[in-house]
This record gives C-alpha cells, sequence and structure tokens, in this order.
C-alpha cells in the first residue's frame, strides 16, 4: 500500500504547470553558453498554453546545435529536469537527457490535457495534438539562440518519445518537412487496429489506459461520449474506428502523405499493446519514400501487469538497454544519440553501428537482418474441438502442434491462418506457442489474437527455439486479454483451415547455447 500511495503522489506531483520565463539571450550573443535548464510556457496555435522544460546545452561562443523535441506517451508528462522521475525512470525521457548532455538542445513539453498544459485530449487529433508540436518548433525558432537552421523559420529539427508521443511524431513529420530525424518508441501504425484487432476491443490495455489517465488528472471528457461508451461492452463502435484511425500514420499513408523524417523505429515484442506488427506497417510506409528507415526490435514496451503478463523485474515501460543484434550489442540510449549525430549534426557515419532492422529473441539474442523471413507454404489445420465456455479458464487451452524444430533457430514474424468458420461461429483467441522438449508450453511473445475473420495474421512472435521444441497454436474460448469478448458459448466448436508459419532462421550452435 505504501508503494502504491507514493507511485500516485509522483503521478500527481509530476506534471506541474511551468513558469513563463526566458533568459535574456541577448546579453549572451558571443558568450558561451552553459548547461542549464529552466520553464517556459509555448503558445499552441489555437492559443492553449503549453508547460515545457527548455535543456540549454553547454555551448562555446559561436557554436550551434539542433533541436531535439521530447514528447512524453499517455498518462505521462515533459522531462522536469535531470533528476525527474520522467527523465530517471522513463526512456524517452533518459535519451532526450542524454542528447542533451550530448550538445543538442532539447525541448520536452506537456501535451495538451496532460500535466501542466491546458486544454483538452483529444487523442492525437491531427488538428490538436500534432500542430501543438509544430507550435513547439515555431517557439524555438523564434526564442532559442544559435539554433542549427535549414532556413529562415527552419531549425535542424529532431523529435523523441514513447507511445503516444511517438504517434505525434509520425504525424508531424508527415505535416511539416521542418522535422528531419525522428525516435518514435513502441507506437501505433492504426490505432484502431491496435487498440480492436478485427473490432475486438483489449479490455486489458483500455482498462489500464483509463486507469493511468484518471490518475494523472484526465477528466474523461471523450471517453463519456455515447460512441466511445458503447466500445466499453467489448467491440469498438464504427465511429470510433473512424476517428482513431483518422488520427494514425495509416490514414495519412492510404492517401500517399508520409513522413518525410529519417526514422530511428523501436518496437516491441512482447509489446501486447502496439506489436512488433505495428512498427514493421510504419517501416513499410515510411520505406515507400527517401527518407532512412530502420527498426529495432526489443523485448520490452507496453507490459500489462502480472498476472496477464510476465512482469520483466525492467523499471517502467519495461525497455531493457541493450539490444542483441546478431554478434553485436547495440545500446539502445547510444543508439538514439548517434542517429542525432548523423541526421542533425551532420556526421554522416555516426549511425553506422544501427542495422536496418534488428528483432530480438531474447533478452540476449537477436537477428540483424535486412528484411523479415518470409512465411512458409501453408499447412493443414489439424482439426481441433474447442469448447468456448470453459476453454481457457476453467478447462486448459488447446495446444496444435504444427512443425517440429530439427536445429537450434531463431523464429521472427507473423503467422497467418485461413480458417473454414462461418459468421456464427464462436469467437476463438489463437496465439503461436512452443512445447519446449521438457513438455512446457510458452506462448510466443505473450501475444494473443481474436479469430474473428476467415483469414487472421497472428501478432508476430520471436523466440529462440531449440532441438526437439515443437511449434504450434494454442488456442482457447478466453483471453485476460480481451476479457469482455469471450463467446461464453456452451457448445463446442471446430476449428480447421490452413497456417502458414514464419520461415525458421538457422543459428549457429554457439549462439543459442549461450
Amino acid at each position: 500500500m505504501r508503494l502504491a500511495n507514493l507511485v500516485l503522489a509522483l503521478l500527481l506531483l509530476g506534471g506541474c504547470a511551468a513558469r513563463e520565463q526566458l533568459p535574456d539571450y541577448s546579453a549572451l550573443a558571443n558568450q558561451e553558453l552553459p548547461a542549464t535548464h529552466f520553464e517556459t510556457v509555448i503558445t499552441a496555435r489555437d492559443g492553449t498554453r503549453l508547460s515545457a522544460t527548455v535543456f540549454q546545452p553547454a555551448l562555446r561562443p559561436g557554436e550551434q546545435a539542433p533541436l531535439v523535441v521530447h514528447t512524453h506517451g499517455w498518462g505521462g508528462w515533459r522531462v522536469t529536469g535531470p533528476d525527474g522521475f520522467y527523465g530517471q525512470q522513463m526512456m524517452s525521457g533518459r535519451a532526450a537527457l542524454k542528447a542533451w548532455r550530448a550538445g543538442f538542445w532539447v525541448i520536452s513539453y506537456d501535451q495538451r490535457g496532460w500535466g501542466g498544459s491546458e486544454g483538452d485530449i483529444e487523442m492525437m487529433d491531427p488538428r490538436y495534438e500534432v500542430q501543438d508540436a509544430l507550435a513547439v518548433i515555431d517557439w524555438a525558432g523564434e526564442h532559442l539562440p544559435r539554433l542549427t537552421m535549414d532556413g529562415t523559420g527552419d531549425p535542424r529539427v529532431g523529435m523523441l518519445g514513447e507511445s503516444y508521443g511517438g504517434a505525434v511524431q509520425l504525424l508531424a513529420s508527415a505535416e511539416d518537412p521542418r522535422i528531419d530525424a525522428i525516435v518514435p518508441i513502441a507506437t501505433w501504425y492504426d490505432l484502431s487496429e491496435a487498440l480492436a484487432p478485427g473490432g475486438r476491443m483489449k479490455v486489458g490495455w483500455t482498462g489500464v489506459l483509463l486507469g493511468l489517465g484518471l490518475a494523472t488528472g484526465y477528466d474523461l471528457g471523450k471517453f463519456t461520449q455515447a460512441s466511445y461508451l458503447k466500445s466499453a461492452g467489448g467491440k469498438m463502435t464504427p465511429q470510433v474506428q473512424t476517428e482513431l484511425k483518422a488520427h494514425s500514420l495509416a490514414s495519412y499513408c492510404q492517401r500517399g502523405q508520409r513522413p518525410h523524417a529519417d526514422a530511428l523505429l523501436i518496437q516491441g515484442l512482447r509489446d501486447t499493446l502496439f506489436p512488433l506488427d505495428q512498427g514493421m506497417a510504419i517501416r513499410d510506409c515510411l520505406d515507400q519514400g527517401d527518407a532512412d528507415v530502420r527498426l529495432l526490435g526489443m523485448q520490452g514496451g507496453h507490459i500489462l501487469p502480472p498476472p496477464l503478463q510476465r512482469w520483466s523485474g525492467l523499471p517502467p515501460f519495461n525497455n531493457e538497454p541493450v539490444l542483441h543484434c546478431g554478434d553485436r550489442a547495440i545500446n539502445l540510449y547510444q543508439a538514439v544519440v548517434a542517429w542525432y549525430e548523423d541526421k542533425l549534426r551532420g556526421r554522416p557515419g555516426a549511425a553506422d553501428s544501427v542495422p536496418d532492422l534488428c528483432l530480438s529473441l531474447d533478452l540476449d539474442h537477436g537477428l540483424a537482418l535486412q528484411q523479415p523471413p518470409q512465411d512458409d507454404a501453408p499447412q493443414p489445420l489439424p482439426e481441433t474441438r474447442v469448447r468456448p465456455l470453459t476453454s481457457g479458464w476453467l478447462s486448459p487451452s488447446s495446444f496444435i502442434p504444427l512443425r517440429k524444430v530439427e536445429a537450434a533457430s531463431g523464429l521472427v514474424g507473423s503467422t497467418r491462418l485461413e480458417l473454414d468458420r462461418d459468421q456464427s461461429a464462436p469467437l476463438l483467441f489463437a496465439s503461436l506457442a512452443v512445447r519446449r522438449a521438457n513438455g512446457g508450453i510458452e506462448v510466443l511473445s505473450e501475444q494473443s489474437t481474436p479469430l474473428n475473420a476467415r483469414q487472421v495474421d497472428l501478432a508476430a512472435a520471436s523466440a529462440l527455439l531449440q532441438p526437439g521444441d515443437e511449434l504450434g497454436l494454442q488456442v482457447s474460448g478466453f483471453s485476460g486479454q480481451y476479457l469482455f469478448n469471450s463467446s461464453w458459448n456452451p457448445r463446442s466448436t471446430t476449428l480447421k483451415g490452413q497456417v502458414s508459419l514464419p520461415s525458421l532462421l538457422p543459428l549457429e550452435a554457439p549462439l543459442a547455447s549461450q
């Protein structure tokens, strides 16, 4: 109880309003600038006042520096200082401080409706949150000295943030070519599909997000609208689907409006809110332009509290600091700073250590690739009887064996199901799983997907596989991640069709046994 009270107190105190202040830079035009930080208030394009903290880098006389704009996640707030909660405990906050200490200007601001900023939360509306990010860039260009400039009113700009704060980067850089380099961490491509695959709400996550919003002062205004209230029953309403998709990169890409910035994408394999599929879709969209796009797939990200998922023992947001890419180990924070050194500071080759695609298998192993592996050819899915009413909670889930593993291998990718089912079939949930040689069954990446269509792509999974392991599907009628969507149907149903598994990538024996 004491720990819970302490966490709540930190949440409530973390997002205080900023004081409007600005150093007198006119008196420091030709002098050395020390590393420091100060609070200010930035007026958005619609007049909303946004609380911000400005981190001034140490600059020699005449030296200039690019700008990094930091945006926090849902339920969060700005980095208030070097010793603040967000800068000490959250991945993007830590990276923002490292960028500042490496000599970049950094502005971290409270997004509208959060922390000390005014306004209502609009779920990443392009008319509001996205325009706010651009207003921060406007303000920096007008008020901060010695910014590296690409032209009049065009400072050299990078952006950084996770989750909610990752989405704003994607949309803002699609709207404004002044943004040169972005680092979106664990964010969405299509928010409607991420929250509700096939229209089925991830009730486990919506409950956590709602609770986090309440703890940090969100007034629930949007969620009291009829279309949102109806979605609480487990099925996302068409009105909410339309709105959330419009607030997503998916809509921009469909109309050919792609981000201009070079992008270092970081996505989580165990992330059950915005899994790897969302990051791969972002990568596919951005790859169609001229930008340099790279993706790092870590294990962490959005992890549900136990018992719904295993706690990693890592700090909030569950991210590991080191990612293994083949025979290389990459520090994620150093990779972020190297990205800005290359793309903003103009030091070609500074980010050469960051691969085009690195996908984690576990905390100690990963694969450096050019492209994700293709699926194997479809194979018959053994017919399996499932009783939805009890399967997965009163009785065990069904494991359907599909492939024996003959050699140490890496698996990363999605599984496609082509099902023989009709519209009246009870809803089931499926996961890619492995039965280890000792008989234990492990759901890969802890992902579950509702089977509510004839063709279903399971959430992408990753695993380090050993000889004697057996890949298969874990099927049930109940999922804690989709609590209100279980069919509770007492009659048995038969699952049948075809399945395409990700191809296995052979690994060297020493790598697999470390």
